[in-house]
């Protein structure tokens, strides 16, 4: 089974196959000239894309809404589905925005991440290669804007980092 995902935010394919015929696979798709990567650079690039990681964006735990993926739940049609009535009741209660760091430092998850809102955290960060800085996805207070400045705890020092929409990178172009 081979589909388009693009998952990374970049065109791609994801294949899935018996385990067995794994290995033959990746000798032949190396042969052809594909170049192995691992986890780090799907990681740098789906975050870079901004895209969600489950278990660590977004969870059972973690509402949709809070999670930047309100635009995967339909609250405005009558039609009904299980959970809408508590996604309705409980309403947003976070919002899902992307950090650049603006000193030195990698951001990380589950730093902290303070503004004149109140504190959020960080779910993913890292160096971004395309952009040669840090940049992270938080979970901030409803009331933060993007273009405004956050401080965040980096190695017990108070880093700043300015507010941005998530999607950072798109088909290898610097979006903030």
């Amino acid at each position: 089974f081979i589909a388009r995902t693009g998952y990374t935010g970049e065109d791609g394919y994801e294949i899935t196959l018996p385990a067995e015929r794994a290995s033959a696979l990746w000798q032949a798709l190396a042969a052809a000239g594909v170049h192995r990567c691992g986890l780090g650079a799907r990681d740098t690039l789906r975050l870079e894309a901004g895209m969600n990681l489950y278990g660590q964006d977004m969870d059972e735990g973690v509402s949709p809404l809070d999670a930047g993926l309100a635009w995967t739940v339909d609250l405005v049609s009558p039609r009904d589905f299980v959970g809408k009535a508590a996604l309705l009741g409980q309403g947003q209660r976070q919002q899902f925005l992307g950090l650049v760091l603006l000193e030195r430092g990698v951001l990380r998850a589950h730093q902290e991440a303070v503004g004149e809102h109140g504190r959020g955290e960080i779910t993913s960060g890292s160096f971004a290669p395309t952009m040669q800085q840090s940049i992270a996805l938080a979970r901030l207070p409803l009331p933060t804007a993007v273009g405004e400045t956050v401080s965040v705890r980096v190695r017990d020092k108070l880093l700043a980092a300015r507010v941005v929409k998530p999607t950072f990178v798109r088909h290898g172009r610097v979006l903030v």
